[in-house]
């Protein structure tokens, strides 16, 4: 990709992005923990209902407001009837402004990835799938507690590439049992996905041992085996090679695309585009044109949610300054190789940060380029990225930056 290409996606004003949380799940992953609901019988219609009813509650948000991408996630949203998603569909469409070209994504278990499936998701609009297939490997499936065989992932991805616009994978490395053999079996699975198939996005996780989970619980006991720091590194290494190799460029910490594949809606998120998040444990940014912003969270556990007295109302808000919101504008700038214009930043944070404020934060733009951790594109805007090396210490070369946006006293 060039560097044109490499910053092409932008927020523009009066854009937003949607997110939708579903949070069943068929079985609990001992890695999890996102705000998911393990239900013998799904109660599709009244969750539906419960999330139209916050979107009606919450419609002076969308006021003024283009959805530019769409993203229902999980938990595993595949999991609701074909009815249920359409009345969700419906229900997002009543209250929002949806862009005819809008990026529609749902997130899918490669289980569930059947004919009749993809065939009624792309009637509704859903011209992405995010497929978590976390690994192409029988044993790591088993160890991850996967509810789906290789095969099934494998033949999957292959079916929905067939009918689906635009597919991505998630794959996960550092789990209990890996080695370099069967992370390389994974890659030559992506390979050949992305070669002979058409895949245009991956999403890598290294393995997060997040408190509470089950996993946590074993380690703490000492019954859980995991690769080594080093062996984990030499993981993410592969992965970055292997992906160059096909095609793909890492745009953020844990994502890669061909070029123009890149996921639309996520990459808002580093780009600080505004969003509204709706279902359980769903989070929102609103963005002031003074630089102030808000962000809120829903209620995390489905009972409270679903009680709610009143739908959707908010578990958390936090306030953030017009200077805080600079800093934390060039926290995410730093984490993704989508590119950094600092003077479209000075520009819209106008009289937020002194001159000698806004040169102190060049100094550090500088130093960082000094130390090959940023990069200077030159075109119409002078545009900074991280490089390689800057993307794998990105909290590094974040901090440096908030922190240089930031002072003390803030």
């Amino acid at each position: 990709m060039s560097d044109s290409e490499a910053s092409a996606i932008r927020v523009r004003e009066g854009e937003i992005g949607v997110y939708v949380h579903v949070p069943f799940c068929e079985r609990l992953c001992p890695y999890c923990d996102f705000a998911v609901s393990v239900q013998r019988e799904i109660p599709h219609q009244a969750y539906v209902e419960r999330v139209a009813a916050e979107l009606k509650a919450r419609a002076g948000e969308f006021e003024g407001y283009e959805a530019v991408t769409l993203y229902v996630g999980g938990g595993t949203p595949s999991l609701l009837s074909g009815e249920a998603l359409g009345a969700l569909f419906e229900a997002v469409r009543g209250v929002v402004s949806v862009h005819e070209g809008a990026e529609v994504t749902l997130e899918a278990n490669p289980n569930q990835l059947t004919a009749a499936n993809l065939a009624a998701w792309k009637e509704l609009g859903v011209e992405r799938l995010s497929v978590g297939c976390q690994s192409f490997q029988d044993a790591q499936l088993k160890a991850l507690r996967r509810n789906h065989s290789a095969a099934q992932a494998i033949e999957g991805v292959e079916r929905a590439l067939e009918v689906m616009e635009r597919v991505s994978i998630d794959l996960m490395f550092g789990v209990p049992g890996q080695t370099m053999g069967s992370w390389e079996a994974d890659l030559a699975v992506m390979q050949r996905l992305v070669e002979e198939r058409g895949l245009d996005h991956v999403s890598a996780y290294n393995l997060t041992v997040e408190p509470g989970t089950a996993f946590w619980i074993r380690r703490k006991r000492g019954s859980l085996s995991l690769p080594d720091e080093d062996t984990s590194a030499n993981f993410l290494e592969r992965l970055v090679e292997r992906t160059a190799e096909v095609g793909l460029w890492r745009y953020e910490v844990s994502n890669f695309a061909v070029p123009g594949g890149e996921s639309r809606h996520n990459s808002g998120y580093w780009l600080r585009r505004p969003y509204v998040g709706v279902g359980v444990g769903a989070h929102s940014l609103r963005v002031a044109a003074d630089g102030r912003s808000w962000r809120r969270a829903n209620a995390k556990k489905y009972a409270e949610y679903m009680e709610q007295a009143e739908p959707g109302a908010p578990k958390s808000e936090e306030a953030l300054s017009a200077r805080e919101s600079f800093g934390e504008h060039l926290f995410l700038g730093a984490r993704s190789r989508l590119g950094l214009d600092l003077s479209g930043l000075f520009e819209r944070y106008a009289g937020v940060l002194s001159r000698a404020e806004e040169a102190r934060v060049g100094e550090a733009v500088e130093g960082l380029e000094a130390l090959g951790l940023l990069e200077r594109l030159d075109g119409d805007r002078v545009i900074w990225r991280p490089t390689l090396r800057g993307l794998d210490l990105g909290d590094t070369v974040a901090e440096r930056l908030y922190l240089a946006a930031t002072p003390d006293d803030i």
